[in-house]
């Protein structure tokens, strides 16, 4: 057996930003830039709840944060997710 790998022996993973479904390095979970894309695709979902009128929870951030693979990258969703919860707070208050 040859110690030289060949293009089909080299594991791929698919890139786990959930939109764009292209391979990656045996070792990578995302294509770069593609983590805050998936960040950015939790946020919009949250967006899209607050559109349909439906309450955004601690335990519905808790659980699209819960999508992403490291604890770095559900701090920066839960950072952001809050400054999204405390916008439209404020936007609804004036609206009052």
């Amino acid at each position: 057996m040859s110690a030289r790998a060949t293009a089909t022996e080299i594991p791929v993973n698919t890139c786990a930003c959930g939109n764009c479904h292209e391979q990656v390095g045996p070792k990578a979970i995302y294509r770069p830039g593609h983590d805050a894309a998936h960040v950015s695709y939790l946020l919009q979902a949250l967006v899209n709840s607050y559109a349909d009128g439906q309450p955004v929870t601690k335990a519905v951030i808790n659980g699209l944060a819960k999508e992403l693979p490291s604890e770095p990258l559900r701090a920066k969703f839960h950072r952001a997710a809050a400054r999204l919860v405390a916008k439209h707070e404020a936007n609804a208050r004036e609206t009052k």
